[in-house]
This record gives C-alpha cells, structure tokens and sequence, in this order.
C-alpha cells in the first residue's frame, strides 16, 4: 500500500507520525472519508471543498491548495490500483501538527501534517447490489451544540460517536441515532439521518448535523424527481412514526432502516420512495464521479 504522509508517498512502514502530532494528542484536527466505485472517486471536489473549512475552522493552514490535494487524492488511489477496484476507500486527514505536550503550544504547531490513508478490502462502499437495511436506536449520548463545536466541521475527535455507536452494538442495533443539546435529532454515529413522512423526506437542519456531502446529493436527486424535500427539527417521535426511513454516508451510499428501538417500521423495507431515491443516487453519483489514472511508477 502507498500512503502520502507529510509530503511525500511512502510504503506501508513509513506510513508514521510523531507521537507528538496533536491530533494523536488531542484530536486536534479534521478528515474527509472518501468512496471510490468502479475506478471512480465519488464526489472529490466537494470532500475537498469541506476539509478545506473544516481546517478554516479550525484555524489549520492546509500545506496544499486545493487543487493539488485533489490531485493527490487522485494519485493516491492510482498508486493503489483502485481503478481496477470494485470499490475502496481513502481518507485524507490533517493535524495542526507535531510540537510540545501543552494546549499553550497549539498556537505555534507547525506545520500542519496532511496524511492520504487508502484501503481496500475490508470496507464495502454500498452503491451497487442490494440496498443494505439495517436497526437503529436512539443513544443515551447527546452531541455537542454549535456553541461548543459546530456539528458541520468533520473533525478527528469522534468520541460521542464511538461510545453512542458501542452502546448501540450492546443493545442489538446498528446503528446509534444521537441527539442534539436540545433534545432534537442530529445524526447517526457516523451518517445522516432521513424519513419519509406522507410523501415528503425530512432531515435534520445543518445547525444540528454534520452537512453530508452523500445526503446533499441525494436530497438535490429526490427534488428532481418530485419529492419535496425539508429540513427540519425531528424528535424521536418523527423516526417511529415514519413511512419510511433511511440513512446516508459515503460508505452506505443510502441504506434502509427497518426499526427503531426495537419497533419495526412498516413494510416494505425498502419502502419505494427510498428505493426511488437511492437508485437514482447510485447513478448519478458514479456519473458525475472523478476517473482515476492509470497507475503511476512508484
């Protein structure tokens, strides 16, 4: 596997950060996860566009612009063959940098380390066969509010996601449903939430939730094919009263959820406007996708 690390692509071995990295410290930093279908990267420019605000958020200066991080996203996957691949996954990531232990030094951090992590094998990205279908639960863990953390950056530390998503896997579930400060749905522990009530799909406002780049495009694909589309405050009365529900991610594409803490939603599962909506997806998002290379000389 080659991995680009700090400027440079490197071999599985030298894939390393300093212990003294701020993000392996304190999570100090942000990260885009990325699909990759049938030799194409879905959706490139916009993981760009937003790891890009991220780290403007965050007050990171990114060591690449923005063109050339897409390049070496590119080149990244063409080093791996995933052109030949049916699907893989890359996510590049950046930290403020390596310094001394002390939150007083994040201030002189730098530069700032961007990594490009591939995979292949172990992670299906969902877009082509048999939708998946999957449980859900509404989690005890609650995600800070946009006065503590705004919800749209994508940042390193994810540990309410984790805790909300080992405490789903202790109930039987799949997937962890965590709420905002308020009481309101915000997101799964790692995708976006979406139902379908009297012929409309509602979804949690971006104050809330992480702005997925999967669920913008498929709610702008659901408008096109006449679906009317809200964002809004959803409780967890919303999820169990739902015609239909499903969830977005770069890695689920869209799946299906069958039930909610236990109570099945009504049948069928997938319910049509959901198998309407992650058909034309599917297709759209390969379309549009960016072609990677020809793999190049190590």
């Amino acid at each position: 596997m080659w991995f680009y690390v700090a400027g440079r692509f490197v071999e599985d071995a030298e894939a390393v950060v300093p212990v003294t990295d701020h993000s392996f410290l304190y999570g100090d930093g942000c990260f885009e996860g990325i699909g990759v279908v049938e030799g194409r990267v879905i959706h490139l420019r916009d993981h760009v566009d937003r790891l890009f605000r991220s780290a403007r958020m965050l007050r990171i200066q990114m060591p690449v612009t923005a063109e050339e991080l897409g390049d070496l996203i590119l080149e990244t996957a063409a080093r791996n063959d995933m052109r030949r691949l049916e699907s893989a996954y890359l996510r590049p990531l950046v930290s403020r940098g390596a310094g001394p232990l002390g939150l007083k030094y994040s201030n002189r951090l730098g530069p700032a380390t961007l990594v490009i992590i591939p995979q292949v094998g172990s992670r299906r990205i969902s877009l082509r066969g048999e939708m998946e279908v999957m449980t859900a639960v509404m989690s005890s863990y609650v995600r800070p509010g946009p006065a503590a953390l705004d919800p749209r950056i994508k940042t390193n530390n994810y540990l309410t996601y984790i805790l909300a998503f080992l405490e789903a896997q202790d109930r039987g579930a799949d997937i962890a449903i965590v709420r905002d400060p308020q009481g309101f749905i915000a997101e799964g522990h790692a995708m976006n939430v979406l139902v379908v009530r009297e012929g409309r799909v509602l979804t949690p406002m971006e104050s809330s939730a992480l702005g997925g780049i999967t669920r913008r495009h498929v709610l702008d694909v659901a408008r096109s094919l006449g679906y009317e589309c809200v964002e809004t405050n959803l409780t967890a009365y919303d999820l169990h009263c739902a015609e239909e529900a499903f969830i977005t991610s770069s890695l689920e594409g869209v799946a299906a959820l069958a039930s909610i803490d236990g109570q099945p939603l009504p049948a069928p599962v997938p319910g049509p406007i959901t198998t309407a909506v992650r058909e034309a997806y599917v297709e759209h998002a390969i379309s549009t996708a960016s072609e990677i290379p020809e793999r190049v000389s190590a």
